[in-house]
Order: structure tokens, then sequence, then C-alpha cells
């Protein structure tokens, strides 16, 4: 059976690294990568570092603009994928998560009446505002076969009436579990002279906080909080923002922060585990620290990720610069919530995610056929 899979960021190479080794020993399977990404650290070193084959296809998107317009990008890609899908003629599409890249794989397989799989379905912020809260619910009611990684997503998807979920946990937890031990070994914190568990790994890229008022609140208040040793692998639209509002060189010159290059996947893991605690914006960092046992605090009024909230392993500062001292502050010497993080249990899975999808794919493949 021939399927194909879109991807086209380093969350969903990530993600999908497990998952592809086992849908090209079932299936006929082709990857088609959008390039969404089109930094190396933000993409295609993953490929190398998961020892991935190469893509079947890669687009061509010539996007080096980072403020491209959101549509335009979009609309190129359903259009690029919907080419490759006329010539391959796959009977599922594979797509996951909430980019870009996956809403053009789900538009380009519906128009072309191709049934489509969504990996990581039924997560809501309940935040209409955000484009990837708009690209999950689209994505959602066009697919077939969906595979929440929680409980919690499901019941989303079946107040929205939308059937055919089935909860096989997350991806990412499959990637920490195996590459923890190695990742361990890198000792990151030695390279960039940090005492571990004593220092805050940070990131921030999302389009919302990128904007220019956003930007320059959050990183105020990071400037204020002095008494604490920060790492921030910077994201090329952050950095580009910083240094448009005249701000990089007032970030760079604070002792107490280290900014560094985006980093490969086990580079970030290994400072990640021997971090004290995280503060980002990123859903996928937030699934990250719950399996790692890390404590989150998230730059965000909302999270498509409550169960992590739920739980007691996450909080959210918002992004008002008050509340992000405050948080960051009252949690950096809350040791008592440090030490229950060893006992949560991660409402993500088992570690085999990527065992599950793949067999409810061909379940579903075989009744179609």
């Amino acid at each position: 059976m021939n399927v194909i899979s879109v991807i086209g960021t380093r969350p969903e190479i990530i993600k999908m690294s497990l998952l592809i080794p086992l849908l090209d020993n079932m299936f006929e399977h082709k990857i088609l990568y959008t390039g969404q990404h089109y930094d190396y650290y933000l993409s295609e070193i993953f490929f190398k570092e998961f020892n991935l084959r190469k893509p079947d296809y890669k687009l061509d998107l010539c996007i080096k603009d980072l403020n491209l317009e959101c549509f335009k990008q979009t609309f190129s890609m359903i259009n690029d994928v919907k080419e490759v899908m006329r010539k391959e003629k796959p009977e599922l599409c594979i797509v996951l998560g909430d980019t870009n890249s996956t809403l053009a794989g789900a538009v380009a397989a519906s128009k072309l009446n191709v049934p489509l799989a969504h990996v990581e379905a039924g997560l809501r912020s309940f935040d209409l505002t955000m484009p990837e809260e708009r690209n999950r619910i689209v994505v959602d009611h066009l697919s077939s076969l969906l595979l929440a990684p929680s409980a919690l997503a499901l019941n989303n998807l079946k107040c929205e009436g939308i059937e055919g979920g089935y909860v096989v946990g997350n991806t990412i937890v499959d990637v920490c579990m195996k590459f923890k031990h190695k990742a361990s070994k890198l000792k990151q914190f030695e390279k960039y002279n940090l005492t571990p568990k004593d220092y805050l790994v940070v990131t921030l890229h999302r389009e919302y906080n990128t904007r220019e008022e956003v930007l320059i609140k959050i990183f105020n208040a990071l400037n204020k909080l002095n008494e604490i040793q920060m790492i921030i692998p910077i994201h090329p639209r952050t950095k580009q923002k910083l240094i448009e509002l005249g701000f990089w060189d007032i970030v760079t010159k604070q002792t107490h922060i280290k900014i560094i290059n985006p980093l490969g996947y086990l580079e970030f893991l290994s400072l990640m585990l021997d971090s004290k605690m995280v503060l980002t914006d990123s859903g996928g960092v937030q699934e990250e620290a719950v399996t790692l046992k890390i404590p989150c605090l998230t730059l965000r009024d909302n999270t498509e990720r409550w169960e992590t909230v739920y739980i007691g392993a996450n909080r959210l500062t918002s992004t008002n610069p008050k509340k992000i001292l405050d948080e960051v502050k009252k949690a950096w010497n809350d040791e008592e919530w440090i030490k229950k993080m060893d006992s949560i249990i991660n409402p993500y899975g088992d570690g085999y995610a990527s065992e599950k999808i793949a067999s409810k794919i061909n379940e579903y493949c075989e009744l179609k056929n």
C-alpha cells in the first residue's frame, strides 16, 4: 500500500524519527519534506542526527524571508504537495502536529480525496488567535484517522463531534527515552560553563512572542532575573527581531544570559537534563520537560498541553513581565515542586507511541482494502 508522510519542521522530523522506519517496513512509504524550516540547524541536521533516509521529495520554497506572509507560504506548499500526490497517488497521507506543513498536507490530501491520518490529534489551546490552533482544528476535521496523544486530547475530539480517534501516546516520549542516556553523556553544561541543576534553559520562538511589544517585555523581565544563570539556544526569528529592535546588543551583554546558536537534538536534550528547569513557549519542550521530569514554565497565557498543567508539571507565566519575574523567582526557590517531579506520571504514554501509531495505520489500511 502506498502512503505518504508530509513533514517540514524540526519538531515533525524529531517526532517522526522512530515512526518513519516502521512505516518504511510496512508500506510503500514516501516522505515529502516541505522545507518550511529552511535553516540547517532547525531541520536538516535532524535527518542526519537520527540517521533518517533522505526524503523522497523536497520542496524548494525559497523561503529565506522570515517575514513572508503565512498565507503565501501555506498556499505555495499546498500546491506543491498536491502535485506530488497527483504523481504518487497515495492511499493515505500522514501528517503530524499543527504547522503550516501539516495544514498543507491535510488540505492537499482533502482536495484529492486522499484519506488523512493526523498524529497528535485533539490538542486544543482554546485560543483561536493562534495560527497553530486554527491549523489543528482544520486538520482534525479533515482527518479519517485521528491519533491522539492523551485521553484529554481524545475527549476534545469527541466534544467537537469528531469520530475515528484513538489514544496512542506521544512519539516525543519514545524519542526522549531512547536518547536520554546517550544525551546525558554529552554534558553540555561543561561546554557552556554552567553549574548542573543551577541554570535555566530558555526557548522562545512563537510568532506572538516575537512581536515587538511582547518580545521587549519578555527580555526586560529576563534581564532583571540576574541572579539566575540562563542559556538561550536562539531561534533565527527571535534573533532577527532582537536585531531589528536594536535590542540584540543589550541582551548579549547580560552576564547571566548565554545566547547560543540552535542545537542538535542530543545537545539540547543534554542541556535540559542537567538544567534546574525550563522556560519556554514551545509545545514540544513542554512535552520533553514532563518526560524528563524537569519543571517547566510556559511563556504563554494558555497551552494545548493542558495535561502538563493539570498534573503539576507545568506552570503558565503569561507574557506579562511582572508575572514572569514573580513566577520564575517563585519556581526557582520551590524545592518541593522540583522534588515532586520525580513522582509525576507522564500523561503522554509509555514510550511505545510510534509502534501503536504504526499498528493503527496498518489496521486502518487493511480495513480499507
